[in-house]
Protein backbone atom coordinates (compact mmCIF):
# COMPACT_ATOMS: atom_id res chain seq x y z
CA UNK A 1 0.00 0.00 0.00
CA UNK A 2 1.08 3.62 -0.75
CA UNK A 3 0.60 6.92 0.15
CA UNK A 4 0.44 10.41 -1.80
CA UNK A 5 2.77 11.31 -3.35
CA UNK A 6 1.83 15.15 -2.89
CA UNK A 7 0.19 16.24 0.21
CA UNK A 8 -2.39 19.19 -0.60
CA UNK A 9 -2.85 22.43 2.01
CA UNK A 10 -5.22 21.96 4.86
CA UNK A 11 -8.83 23.17 4.08
CA UNK A 12 -8.97 26.45 5.69
CA UNK A 13 -11.73 26.59 8.78
CA UNK A 14 -15.54 27.75 7.46
CA UNK A 15 -15.86 31.27 7.86
CA UNK A 16 -12.66 32.51 7.17
CA UNK A 17 -8.48 32.13 7.68
CA UNK A 18 -7.33 30.80 10.89
CA UNK A 19 -7.13 33.56 13.43
CA UNK A 20 -6.62 32.07 16.65
CA UNK A 21 -4.10 28.85 17.69
CA UNK A 22 -3.68 26.92 21.49
CA UNK A 23 -2.70 23.89 22.54
CA UNK A 24 -3.94 21.37 19.52
CA UNK A 25 -6.92 23.38 18.70
CA UNK A 26 -7.72 26.05 16.29
CA UNK A 27 -10.39 29.18 16.02
CA UNK A 28 -11.67 30.78 12.83
CA UNK A 29 -13.29 34.20 13.15
CA UNK A 30 -16.24 32.76 13.42
CA UNK A 31 -15.76 30.61 16.76
CA UNK A 32 -15.76 27.69 14.59
CA UNK A 33 -13.12 25.18 16.14
CA UNK A 34 -10.90 22.20 14.99
CA UNK A 35 -8.70 19.70 16.44
CA UNK A 36 -5.29 20.37 14.60
CA UNK A 37 -3.52 17.29 13.91
CA UNK A 38 -1.04 19.06 11.27
CA UNK A 39 0.74 21.27 14.39
CA UNK A 40 2.82 23.53 11.76
CA UNK A 41 4.14 20.41 10.23
CA UNK A 42 4.51 18.66 13.51
CA UNK A 43 7.29 21.16 14.48
CA UNK A 44 4.59 22.72 17.27
CA UNK A 45 5.66 20.16 19.06
CA UNK A 46 4.65 21.41 22.74
CA UNK A 47 1.56 22.65 21.23
CA UNK A 48 0.31 26.17 19.28
CA UNK A 49 1.51 29.77 21.65
CA UNK A 50 2.66 27.70 24.60
CA UNK A 51 2.54 30.34 27.91
CA UNK A 52 6.44 29.29 28.70
CA UNK A 53 7.40 30.15 24.95
CA UNK A 54 5.57 32.87 24.34
CA UNK A 55 6.76 34.67 27.89
CA UNK A 56 10.17 33.75 26.98
CA UNK A 57 9.37 35.64 23.16
CA UNK A 58 7.94 38.64 25.00
CA UNK A 59 10.88 38.97 27.51
CA UNK A 60 14.52 40.46 27.01
CA UNK A 61 16.41 39.50 24.46
CA UNK A 62 17.77 36.14 24.42
CA UNK A 63 22.08 35.08 24.79
CA UNK A 64 22.39 32.57 22.15
CA UNK A 65 25.30 31.44 24.02
CA UNK A 66 22.49 29.88 26.44
CA UNK A 67 20.51 28.42 23.69
CA UNK A 68 23.62 26.74 22.05
CA UNK A 69 24.26 25.44 25.38
CA UNK A 70 20.88 24.12 25.58
CA UNK A 71 20.93 22.19 22.52
CA UNK A 72 24.39 20.52 23.22
CA UNK A 73 23.35 19.69 27.31
CA UNK A 74 20.36 17.49 25.04
CA UNK A 75 22.71 15.78 22.76
CA UNK A 76 23.72 12.20 23.79
CA UNK A 77 27.83 13.28 22.85
CA UNK A 78 29.71 16.71 23.45
CA UNK A 79 28.83 18.72 20.04
CA UNK A 80 29.36 22.48 18.60
CA UNK A 81 26.35 24.34 17.71
CA UNK A 82 25.86 26.84 15.27
CA UNK A 83 22.11 28.35 14.20
CA UNK A 84 20.45 29.88 11.10
CA UNK A 85 17.55 31.66 9.68
CA UNK A 86 16.04 29.04 8.78
CA UNK A 87 15.73 25.32 9.00
CA UNK A 88 16.33 24.20 4.74
CA UNK A 89 19.44 26.20 5.33
CA UNK A 90 21.40 23.97 7.39
CA UNK A 91 21.60 20.95 5.78
CA UNK A 92 23.63 22.56 2.57
CA UNK A 93 25.96 24.13 5.39
CA UNK A 94 26.37 20.79 6.72
CA UNK A 95 27.17 19.00 3.94
CA UNK A 96 29.31 21.72 2.76
CA UNK A 97 31.12 21.79 5.98
CA UNK A 98 32.05 18.19 4.85
CA UNK A 99 33.33 18.91 1.33
CA UNK A 100 35.19 21.45 3.27
CA UNK A 101 36.76 18.82 5.69
CA UNK A 102 36.99 15.93 3.48
CA UNK A 103 38.56 17.62 0.28
CA UNK A 104 35.36 15.62 -1.93
CA UNK A 105 32.41 16.39 -3.93
CA UNK A 106 30.08 14.06 -3.54
CA UNK A 107 27.15 13.23 -0.95
CA UNK A 108 24.58 10.62 -1.38
CA UNK A 109 21.32 10.30 0.64
CA UNK A 110 21.26 7.00 2.49
CA UNK A 111 17.52 4.97 1.15
CA UNK A 112 16.29 3.72 4.72
CA UNK A 113 14.19 1.14 3.11
CA UNK A 114 16.92 -0.04 0.93
CA UNK A 115 19.55 -0.37 3.39
CA UNK A 116 22.05 1.21 1.53
CA UNK A 117 23.63 4.89 -0.04
CA UNK A 118 24.14 3.35 -2.99
CA UNK A 119 27.61 2.02 -3.06
CA UNK A 120 29.14 5.42 -3.97
CA UNK A 121 32.97 6.01 -3.24
CA UNK A 122 34.65 9.03 -2.54
CA UNK A 123 31.97 10.58 -0.60
CA UNK A 124 32.36 13.75 1.16
CA UNK A 125 29.20 13.30 3.32
CA UNK A 126 26.06 10.44 3.69
CA UNK A 127 22.67 11.89 4.24
CA UNK A 128 20.08 10.20 6.76
CA UNK A 129 16.55 10.75 7.57
CA UNK A 130 16.86 8.48 10.68
CA UNK A 131 12.86 8.78 11.27
CA UNK A 132 11.58 5.26 11.88
CA UNK A 133 14.99 3.89 11.00
CA UNK A 134 15.86 0.38 12.85
CA UNK A 135 19.04 0.82 15.43
CA UNK A 136 20.95 -1.58 13.56
CA UNK A 137 20.14 0.01 10.07
CA UNK A 138 22.08 3.35 11.63
CA UNK A 139 24.68 1.42 12.90
CA UNK A 140 25.75 -0.03 9.22
CA UNK A 141 24.97 3.02 7.87
CA UNK A 142 27.64 4.25 10.67
CA UNK A 143 30.43 1.68 9.94
CA UNK A 144 29.73 2.76 5.77
CA UNK A 145 30.20 6.31 6.33
CA UNK A 146 33.63 5.20 8.19
CA UNK A 147 34.78 2.99 6.35
CA UNK A 148 34.02 5.61 3.19
CA UNK A 149 35.80 8.42 5.40
CA UNK A 150 32.34 10.30 5.02
CA UNK A 151 30.93 12.57 7.25
CA UNK A 152 27.65 10.98 8.60
CA UNK A 153 24.87 13.62 8.68
CA UNK A 154 21.34 13.01 10.35
CA UNK A 155 18.69 15.16 8.96
CA UNK A 156 16.73 15.51 12.61
CA UNK A 157 14.33 17.57 11.29
CA UNK A 158 11.20 15.73 11.72
CA UNK A 159 12.98 13.22 14.42
CA UNK A 160 14.07 16.06 16.63
CA UNK A 161 12.34 15.36 20.15
CA UNK A 162 9.62 13.70 18.37
CA UNK A 163 11.19 10.11 19.12
CA UNK A 164 13.22 10.88 21.91
CA UNK A 165 14.71 13.62 24.12
CA UNK A 166 17.94 13.53 22.15
CA UNK A 167 16.53 12.94 18.93
CA UNK A 168 17.17 10.06 16.58
CA UNK A 169 20.44 9.32 17.80
CA UNK A 170 19.15 9.41 21.40
CA UNK A 171 17.23 6.54 20.71
CA UNK A 172 19.44 4.45 18.70
CA UNK A 173 22.83 5.27 20.27
CA UNK A 174 24.03 5.93 16.85
CA UNK A 175 26.33 8.94 16.91
CA UNK A 176 26.47 11.01 13.40
CA UNK A 177 29.16 13.58 12.47
CA UNK A 178 26.97 16.61 11.94
CA UNK A 179 23.21 16.49 12.99
CA UNK A 180 20.57 19.37 11.89
CA UNK A 181 17.33 20.31 13.23
CA UNK A 182 14.62 22.54 12.11
CA UNK A 183 11.62 24.74 13.56
CA UNK A 184 10.76 22.21 16.36
CA UNK A 185 13.58 23.65 17.90
CA UNK A 186 11.55 26.75 18.32
CA UNK A 187 8.16 24.95 18.64
CA UNK A 188 7.02 25.67 15.19
CA UNK A 189 9.24 29.10 14.89
CA UNK A 190 11.77 29.64 11.86
CA UNK A 191 14.91 28.68 12.88
CA UNK A 192 17.36 25.90 11.96
CA UNK A 193 20.44 24.76 13.65
CA UNK A 194 23.48 22.51 12.89
CA UNK A 195 25.15 20.75 15.59
CA UNK A 196 27.99 18.04 16.04
CA UNK A 197 31.67 17.62 15.42
CA UNK A 198 34.09 20.42 16.66
CA UNK A 199 36.31 20.14 13.79
CA UNK A 200 33.16 20.10 11.23
CA UNK A 201 31.48 22.71 13.07
CA UNK A 202 34.45 25.34 12.61
CA UNK A 203 34.29 24.16 8.83
CA UNK A 204 31.06 25.63 8.46
CA UNK A 205 31.07 29.10 6.46
CA UNK A 206 28.92 31.90 8.29
CA UNK A 207 27.81 32.63 5.06
CA UNK A 208 25.81 29.78 5.15
CA UNK A 209 24.25 30.15 8.38
CA UNK A 210 22.55 33.44 8.66
CA UNK A 211 21.53 34.56 11.84
CA UNK A 212 17.78 33.63 13.35
CA UNK A 213 15.76 36.19 14.60
CA UNK A 214 15.64 37.09 18.18
CA UNK A 215 12.02 35.49 18.58
CA UNK A 216 13.02 32.54 16.99
CA UNK A 217 16.20 32.55 19.43
CA UNK A 218 13.99 33.07 22.15
CA UNK A 219 11.56 30.55 21.64
CA UNK A 220 14.26 27.41 20.64
CA UNK A 221 15.79 28.94 24.17
CA UNK A 222 12.14 28.33 26.21
CA UNK A 223 11.61 25.01 24.09
CA UNK A 224 14.73 23.36 24.97
CA UNK A 225 14.56 24.12 28.61
CA UNK A 226 11.37 22.30 28.04
CA UNK A 227 11.81 19.62 26.54
CA UNK A 228 14.68 18.69 29.11
CA UNK A 229 12.61 19.04 32.14
CA UNK A 230 9.99 17.12 30.85
CA UNK A 231 10.71 15.16 27.36
CA UNK A 232 7.39 14.64 25.37
CA UNK A 233 8.58 12.06 23.60
CA UNK A 234 7.62 8.82 25.74
CA UNK A 235 3.88 10.47 25.90
CA UNK A 236 4.14 10.46 21.95
CA UNK A 237 5.18 7.28 21.54
CA UNK A 238 1.76 5.68 23.90
CA UNK A 239 -0.41 7.63 21.90
CA UNK A 240 0.57 6.88 18.76
CA UNK A 241 0.69 3.53 19.94
CA UNK A 242 -2.71 3.75 20.57
CA UNK A 243 -3.61 5.30 17.68
CA UNK A 244 -2.06 2.94 15.61
CA UNK A 245 -3.54 0.14 17.12
CA UNK A 246 -6.84 0.93 17.39
CA UNK A 247 -7.32 2.00 13.73
CA UNK A 248 -6.05 -1.16 12.62
CA UNK A 249 -8.80 -3.34 14.69
CA UNK A 250 -11.36 -0.66 13.60
CA UNK A 251 -10.07 -0.97 9.64
CA UNK A 252 -10.79 -5.02 10.24
CA UNK A 253 -13.56 -4.92 11.17
CA UNK A 254 -14.63 -2.55 8.41
CA UNK A 255 -13.24 -4.63 6.34
CA UNK A 256 -10.79 -1.76 4.75
CA UNK A 257 -7.80 -3.00 6.17
CA UNK A 258 -6.52 -3.11 2.14
CA UNK A 259 -7.44 -0.28 1.60
CA UNK A 260 -6.15 2.17 4.14
CA UNK A 261 -3.69 2.00 7.25
CA UNK A 262 -1.90 4.22 9.72
CA UNK A 263 2.06 3.16 9.08
CA UNK A 264 5.42 5.20 10.58
CA UNK A 265 7.00 5.54 13.82
CA UNK A 266 3.87 6.21 16.46
CA UNK A 267 5.02 9.37 17.14
CA UNK A 268 4.10 10.47 13.41
CA UNK A 269 1.52 7.89 12.16
CA UNK A 270 1.17 8.26 8.61
CA UNK A 271 -1.71 7.61 7.13
CA UNK A 272 -2.07 5.78 3.60
CA UNK A 273 -3.86 4.75 0.91
CA UNK A 274 -4.73 2.13 -1.76
CA UNK A 275 -6.43 4.53 -3.89
CA UNK A 276 -6.56 8.57 -4.64
CA UNK A 277 -10.29 8.34 -4.00
CA UNK A 278 -9.78 6.82 -0.61
CA UNK A 279 -7.69 9.89 0.25
CA UNK A 280 -10.33 12.22 -1.21
CA UNK A 281 -13.12 10.42 1.27
CA UNK A 282 -10.56 10.60 4.23
CA UNK A 283 -9.80 14.00 3.87
CA UNK A 284 -13.65 15.32 3.18
CA UNK A 285 -14.83 13.28 6.07
CA UNK A 286 -11.80 14.50 8.33
CA UNK A 287 -12.59 17.88 8.00
CA UNK A 288 -16.37 17.71 8.52
CA UNK A 289 -15.52 16.01 11.55
CA UNK A 290 -13.60 18.93 12.80
CA UNK A 291 -9.80 17.92 12.23
CA UNK A 292 -7.51 19.57 10.41
CA UNK A 293 -4.77 16.81 8.62
CA UNK A 294 -2.88 17.01 6.10
CA UNK A 295 -0.53 14.36 5.81
CA UNK A 296 0.73 12.33 8.80
CA UNK A 297 -0.81 13.19 12.15
CA UNK A 298 1.60 15.12 14.38
CA UNK A 299 1.21 14.54 17.65
CA UNK A 300 2.38 16.76 20.11
CA UNK A 301 2.50 17.73 24.08
CA UNK A 302 -0.69 19.31 23.61
CA UNK A 303 -2.59 16.17 22.35
CA UNK A 304 -4.27 13.82 25.08
CA UNK A 305 -6.56 10.61 25.67
CA UNK A 306 -9.45 12.97 24.65
CA UNK A 307 -7.91 13.94 21.04
CA UNK A 308 -7.20 10.73 20.03
CA UNK A 309 -10.33 9.32 21.42
CA UNK A 310 -12.19 11.42 19.01
CA UNK A 311 -9.80 10.91 15.97
CA UNK A 312 -10.15 7.09 16.42
CA UNK A 313 -13.81 7.64 16.63
CA UNK A 314 -13.22 9.55 13.49
CA UNK A 315 -12.01 6.45 12.20
CA UNK A 316 -14.70 4.13 13.52
CA UNK A 317 -17.68 6.27 11.28
CA UNK A 318 -15.08 6.30 7.94
CA UNK A 319 -13.23 3.26 7.37
CA UNK A 320 -16.69 1.56 6.91
CA UNK A 321 -17.08 4.41 4.20
CA UNK A 322 -13.78 2.95 3.00
CA UNK A 323 -14.77 -0.41 2.44
CA UNK A 324 -17.92 0.26 0.75
CA UNK A 325 -16.00 2.80 -1.55
CA UNK A 326 -13.49 0.01 -2.56
CA UNK A 327 -15.51 -2.58 -4.75
CA UNK A 328 -16.56 0.27 -6.60
CA UNK A 329 -13.18 1.64 -7.57
CA UNK A 330 -12.16 -1.82 -9.43
CA UNK A 331 -9.12 -3.89 -8.42
CA UNK A 332 -6.09 -1.97 -7.00
CA UNK A 333 -3.35 -1.69 -8.98
CA UNK A 334 -0.37 -3.38 -8.71
CA UNK A 335 1.51 -0.71 -9.09
CA UNK A 336 0.74 3.12 -8.79
CA UNK A 337 3.84 5.27 -9.14
CA UNK A 338 1.56 8.39 -7.29
CA UNK A 339 1.26 6.82 -4.33
CA UNK A 340 3.70 4.35 -4.23
CA UNK A 341 6.10 6.29 -1.52
CA UNK A 342 7.33 5.02 1.87
CA UNK A 343 5.06 6.76 5.09
CA UNK A 344 7.21 9.00 7.50
CA UNK A 345 9.33 6.96 9.64
CA UNK A 346 8.72 3.75 7.92
CA UNK A 347 11.78 1.68 7.83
Amino acid sequence: MGRVAFIPSPPAPKGGPRLRALGCRLWDDGGDERIDFDMAGGSALLGHAHPVVEAAVAADAPVEDDVRAALADLLPTPAGVRFCAEESQALPAAIDAARRATGRRRAAVWDVGAGAYGGVDDLAAIVVDPLGAPPADLAAVRRAADAAGAVLIFDEGVSAFRVHEAGAQGLSDVTPDLAVFGSALANGRSIGAVAGRTDLIQALDPEDLPAPSTPSLAAAGATLRLLASDPVAPRLRVLGAELQAEVARLGRVAGAEKLFALDGDPSLPTPLFARPQIEGLWLRGMAGRGFVVVGPHALSAAHGEPEVAALIAAYGALLPKFAEEGPRLGPIPRADFIYDVRPEGHA
